[in-house]
């Protein structure tokens, strides 16, 4: 197995720092070279760098050892054990040299406190420590800790249970994180409710994010911890395949992917209560017991290896196209600037009308997504327009199978009856709803990785159409300051890409990183087109489209009338209240336009490419149109080469050279990781 320089923290930052600096060199070459349009990309890249952290976030039911678990991470005890489990709370820890908390409260406000008083604010100590923490929205601890040195950022999630604002809150914060540690306790391994997470909560596209992670697995022997890890193992398998199952469908090619990879499923076993004792008291031996170690190199591993392989594409591709952008940019001028002001005015005027032709091709490109977009909406008309009777259906599939005594409708239970039946319809549509939602951002993401594979070929005939360009300008006669070999153009087949085409055919020559693998940009979005957008730097702008919002709009309090608990008011009460929540579930329908909401979600998609392509040709494009205007000016003026510019150029060429070897480097270790 291939290693790469970015496998630890360390490894990680010393290859953005490394890669920083050669795009700082690329944008001053830019700038020299008046590529306003190359070096504004540059430097837009830079600082996506500079702002790049990691977030990990940890979910797991009450009293399953999360708090235990950070702590070990933090190396000391720095969150409360004994978080209020009735308010939906997030606790961050994010490193500072000084040790405080922020408080935001739900009406808005913030107050900073002393880090020993944090158990005033979320935990039940005392009456008025519980009251007050029923007011906090978000506790943010900072602590000059090693681990979060490294620009990690710790979220603690509220606990998940059947509390639909706990699950609400965790579910808010999972599209925003590189990666979530699922804790499960080995007494209890893999409950109902962690099985329902998994298969009805998440989407698909998210599980690949999950690391699990069983505590107090030191209570039990070695064979029998293999076998719990196994038995958990197994379950979550099962899970995994069943929500792959629901939303790609058996048969698909995307199914059958998710069964090759399941043997990436990340379980690991240990004791984060030994291990922080043993940070904490300096005992290597008892740290070794604790099985910690290895949790955290994966975890590390994770987030800077597996992560970077997709992250840092951005920076790489930059530095490729930029690089090549500056070559031709030197040979243009040194070409140039050695031609006849008649004969440079001709060849002038010829680059401008293939520059305008190159529009008018995008132009037409452009009309060919818009088409497209329109027919990936004419095809999920059938899915969209089954939505709201696949909810009626779910609904009232879920009140026939509701067992139902009359004993359940006696005068002081009616009301306790109708939420637990209330409940049942909720989840049989949450579950429904989310399947036909997840099938439908499926079909949007494979829609958009057709349309990037083919404006793989508008890719070819722009770089075509610029490498015309330039050679309108090369001497006919050989010759000239610059030789073929200075120029580093005999390596543009494998560089080019200004984002699209090339780099989508990279991944797919490499193997798409699967759900189940960790494919996604960011939680929340389909592996595919999420590590699509993250790689072409592609701001996903349109939402992740779950039915969460609309079921959660569902009443389900009815006025039914008395109920007196005999076989006849048991069918009447069905009926009443199936005919209760079909009329709930029209007033739900005349305020969601599920149609135009996904009308609006595949433009924003089809949008996002149409701008990431405008904006990088019109880079080249309008740089190569300045700098030939530029070049009129100066051979107007009859300016001359100097010695000094030569030089200049032929060092600029060498530091470019430089860089683009650094780049093909580090692009053939992150293929090696996307392979894999």
């Amino acid at each position: 197995m291939t290693e790469t320089t970015f496998s630890n923290f360390t490894g990680y930052k010393q290859t953005v720092i490394d890669m920083v600096g050669d795009l700082k060199k690329l944008s001053e070459h830019s700038k020299t070279m008046k590529l306003e349009g190359n070096a504004a990309a540059i430097d837009s890249v830079v600082k996506r760098l500079a702002e790049d952290t990691f977030t990990v976030a940890v979910v797991g039911e009450f009293k399953r050892g999360k708090s235990t678990l950070i702590n070990a991470l933090l190396e000391k005890a720095v969150l409360p054990a004994d978080v209020v489990p009735c308010t939906a709370t997030l606790n961050r820890v994010m490193y500072s040299v000084t040790p405080f908390v922020r408080i935001e409260f739900h009406d808005g406000r913030t107050e900073d406190i002393e880090i020993d008083r944090l158990t005033d604010y979320v935990t039940k100590q005392t009456p008025e420590s519980e009251r007050v923490a029923k007011t906090v929205k978000m506790a943010t601890v900072y602590y000059p800790i090693n681990y979060c040195k490294n620009g990690v950022t710790i979220v603690d999630t509220p606990g998940l249970n059947d509390d639909e604002a706990m699950t609400s809150v965790t579910m808010s914060v999972l599209p925003t994180v590189d990666a979530a540690i699922m804790v499960m306790m080995a007494g209890s391994p893999f409950s109902q409710y962690e099985c329902d997470f998994l298969e009805n909560k998440i989407m698909a596209s998210d599980l690949g994010r999950v690391m699990f992670v069983v505590t107090g697995i030191d209570l039990y022997d070695e064979d029998d911890a293999q076998k719990v890890l196994g038995v958990i193992t197994r379950r979550i398998t099962d899970s995994v395949l069943l929500k792959a199952k629901n939303v790609h469908g058996e048969n698909s090619p995307e199914f059958a992917a998710c069964q090759r990879k399941l043997g990436a499923i990340r379980v690991h076993g240990l004791s984060a209560k030994k291990a922080l004792k043993a940070k904490m008291k300096g005992d290597n031996e008892m740290l070794a017991q604790s099985l910690f170690p290895d949790f955290e190199a994966a975890l590390e591993k994770f987030l800077t290896e597996e992560r970077g392989a997709i992250m840092l594409n951005v920076p790489v591709n930059r530095a490729k196209t930029s690089a090549i952008e500056i070559a031709k940019a030197v040979e243009l001028r040194q070409n140039a600037l050695s031609m006849e002001a008649g004969d440079f005015n001709a060849k002038f005027n010829q680059a401008m009308e293939e520059i305008e032709k190159i529009r008018n091709d995008r132009q037409a490109e452009f009309s060919r997504i818009n088409e497209n977009a329109d027919q990936t909406f004419r095809d999920l008309s059938p899915m969209i327009r089954d939505y709201w009777p696949a909810l009626e259906r779910a609904a009232e599939d879920a009140i026939d199978a509701f067992p139902l005594t009359p004993d359940a409708l006696k005068e002081g239970f009616v009301n306790a009856t109708q939420d637990a039946l209330s409940k049942s319809v909720k989840e049989s549509m949450a579950k429904v709803g989310q399947n036909i939602t997840e099938r439908i951002q499926e079909a949007i993401n494979t829609a958009l990785q057709s349309e990037a594979e083919r404006m793989s070929g508008f890719e070819k005939r722009f770089y075509d159409s610029t490498a015309n360009i330039s050679n309108l300008f090369v001497p006919a006669k050989p010759g000239g300051d610059l030789r073929e070999k200075d120029l580093a153009l005999g390596t543009i087949g494998n560089f080019i890409g200004f984002g699209i085409g090339g780099i989508y055919m990279g991944f797919k020559q490499a193997g798409w990183k699967g759900a189940l693998l960790g494919g996604g940009a960011s939680l929340g979005v389909a592996a595919g087109v999420g590590l699509l957008c993250a790689a072409l730097a592609i701001p996903l702008t349109w939402p992740v489209f779950l039915v969460g919002g609309v079921v959660g709009a569902f009443t389900s309090k009815f006025a039914l009338g008395k109920m007196f608990g005999n076989n006849n008011q048991v069918e009447k009460f069905k009926a009443s209240f199936k005919e209760a929540v079909l009329k709930e579930i029209a007033r739900m329908k005349a305020g969601d336009d599920f149609s135009e909401n996904v009308r609006k979600q595949i433009e924003g998609a089809f949008d996002a490419l149409k701008a990431k392509i405008k904006n990088e040709t019109e880079n080249i494009l309008g740089d190569t149109q300045n700098q030939l205007t530029q070049l009129r000016v100066e051979i107007a003026q009859a300016g001359t080469r100097g010695e000094q510019e030569k030089e200049e150029l032929r060092l600029m060429l060498e530091s470019v050279n430089a860089i683009c070897a650094r780049a093909e480097t580090i692009g053939a270790q992150l293929t090696a990781v996307l392979a894999r």
